[in-house]
């Protein structure tokens, strides 16, 4: 199934049942189908040919959720671009992708004139009510454009999607994605966590994320999605609250803070069912807090840009096991590769490799990438981990970020565990450095709590009580904050 018969079946099912809440604004099913129309009628009778790209420069907003269905509809193949980026790095996107039209919140017309865009001016489409005269107007374009659906033949095996890797240890990639692999990660989503169509979706990460995760679940069954524009604690407690949210996806440093205002302005959460993590790993101690603050257990899934989506979650209704990111979610296989190419069974640790039909095939404009990357049907994600009797997986290490230490492996994850234990510690992170005795050693970049004092000296002593000398951070760093992307991951290429 696309992504367009997906919006087709269930706006003939729920045509009048909320769709999208956006602060005081709500919009049905049918407003959703009736806007995408109208834009895709707009883009195919200016010119847009089926496979020709269509960017969006857009904040979460509802716009931007019609402007993918819209300029899927059209026969486009959507990407966002990340607008907090530099002019730089938008211009190497935009080179990169060389889009046939643009999709533009309208505070950011301004960022128009530094940029080279290579499509015409007709089809930059700008949201909002002040839109320079070369520009085509939203609002303009959804009052003019209501003749039906657009004559383009869709199937699944179309592309629609660049989805960019977030770019947290490099420049990103852009992994083509077809209908058909937002489809099967969907449906494996969906099966996974036991989502309905009476569950109501608050949708956290930034629209040039994956902005397709901020919608295809909830567009499959006819669910509600729930839009915010920041990701306060106070503002996700209160959409929580207000739109009795059923189902959440964030990172663990979004349940830290949510977990710290709870403390000291409970909200209704009563709601919530589905509290998603993703980035692999959470915590003993925030897990056992959130289940105790919350009610529930949070749901440590592991997914990727190159596989469409969560390809592992920990089970809904099954036991959820400390430290584990989960089991297989249906429609995918993995496989445990040691150093030499060999598969790997038993409690070993190397390198995991994930097919199915959500996996993508390959980068746009990257053969090498793609090469190093997907090899027969397999994406290898450079995630060192092993499995369990049980078939949960737990994550190691990046295989980039793994370190020989005078010859010994060290996995910058133990060493976060036992800095994130220490009672004066809020955040770590640890990276490799290159030392001319040892070869490598670890560097530690540490947020301390609150009012909190202590010295290189002392946590050195702390980690040395429970783990090996050589794994000890030799060098420690102390700063007011880590450097994260807007989804809230560590951007350890700042480190």
């Amino acid at each position: 199934m696309t992504i367009i018969e997906m919006m087709e079946k269930t706006q003939g099912l729920f045509s009048e049942k909320t769709a999208i809440i956006f602060g005081q604004s709500a919009f049905s099913y049918k407003d959703v189908y009736v806007q995408a129309t109208a834009l895709s009628n707009f883009l195919v009778g200016t010119g847009l040919r089926k496979g020709e790209r269509v960017g969006l420069l857009t904040k979460k907003s509802p716009e931007a959720i019609v402007s993918f269905l819209g300029a899927a509809a059209s026969g486009g193949v959507v990407f966002p671009v990340d607008y907090t980026q530099t002019v730089a790095h938008i211009q190497y996107i935009l080179n990169l992708t060389q889009p046939s039209a643009l999709v533009v919140s309208g505070d950011f017309q301004p960022l128009l004139a530094k940029l080279d865009v290579p499509c015409p001016s007709r089809r930059i489409i700008v949201i909002g009510k002040k839109v320079e005269r070369q520009y085509s107007s939203w609002e303009g374009i959804l009052s003019e454009n209501h003749r039906g659906s657009p004559k383009v033949k869709i199937e699944a095996d179309d592309v629609v999607y660049l989805n960019f890797t977030s770019g947290t240890t490099g420049v990103p990639k852009a992994a083509v994605t077809t209908h058909a692999n937002i489809y099967w990660n969907t449906l494996a989503s969906i099966e996974a966590l036991n989502l309905t169509p009476d569950d109501v979706h608050l949708c956290l990460f930034p629209v040039f994320g994956h902005p397709h995760e901020l919608f295809a679940r909830p567009v499959y069954l006819g669910g509600t999605i729930v839009l915010v524009d920041n990701v306060s604690p106070k503002t996700v407690a209160r959409a929580i609250s207000d739109n009795h949210v059923t189902c959440m996806m964030g990172v663990a440093s979004i349940y830290e803070t949510l977990v710290r205002f709870h403390e000291s302005s409970p909200f209704d959460s009563s709601s919530l069912r589905v509290p998603e993590s993703g980035g692999m790993y959470i915590h003993p101690v925030l897990a056992r807090k959130f289940r105790e603050r919350f009610g529930i257990s949070m749901i440590p899934v592991w997914g990727s840009t190159e596989t469409a989506g969560i390809a592992f979650a920990n089970p809904a209704r099954d036991k959820k096991k400390e430290r584990s990111f989960g089991k297989l979610c249906p429609y995918y296989e993995a496989k445990i590769i040691g150093e030499n190419g060999e598969e790997l069974t038993g409690n070993a640790t190397g390198e995991m490799a994930v097919r199915g039909p959500a996996v993508s095939a390959g980068y746009l404009g990257n053969p090498e990438e793609s090469q190093k990357h997907m090899k027969d049907g397999w994406f290898f994600t450079d995630d060192l981990v092993r499995k369990d009797v049980d078939g949960y997986f737990y994550f190691v290490a990046r295989k980039s970020g793994m370190m020989k230490v005078a010859g010994m492996k060290v996995f910058p994850l133990e060493i976060e565990e036992v800095l994130r234990s220490h009672p004066d510690i809020a955040e770590a992170a640890v990276t490799k450095v290159q030392d001319r005795l040892h070869g490598e050693v670890p560097k530690a970049v540490i947020v301390l709590k609150d009012k909190a004092k202590i010295d290189k000296s002392e946590i050195r002593r702390y980690c040395e009580e429970k783990m090996a000398r050589y794994k000890v951070p030799r060098i420690i760093e102390f700063r007011a904050e880590l450097p994260k992307s807007s989804g809230g991951k560590i951007l350890y290429r700042e480190l």
